[in-house]
């Protein structure tokens, strides 16, 4: 939570990323957890920042960002 001067508190936020779309959540929970509440396999995809992959039991700070990579396979 962030304390504003005047007695205001505003939840923590966190941003992702995945393709045209940016999501802002609460921290608190861990990627896997936060993942799975917007509908997303955690199977599926890399959580990214700063070019390196973060674990998923990773919990995010306030004003994190992150970039969600789509995993692709073929042959």
């Amino acid at each position: 939570m962030v304390e504003m001067e005047q007695g205001y508190t505003l939840p923590a936020m966190v941003t992702l990323r995945r393709r045209e779309k940016v999501f802002s959540v609460p921290e608190g929970k861990n990627l896997e957890r936060i993942l799975r509440d917007l509908g997303i396999l955690p199977d599926t995809v890399l959580v990214v920042q700063n070019g390196k992959i973060v674990p998923l039991d990773y919990r995010p700070k306030d004003g994190e960002e992150f970039e969600i990579i789509d995993v692709i396979s073929g042959g």
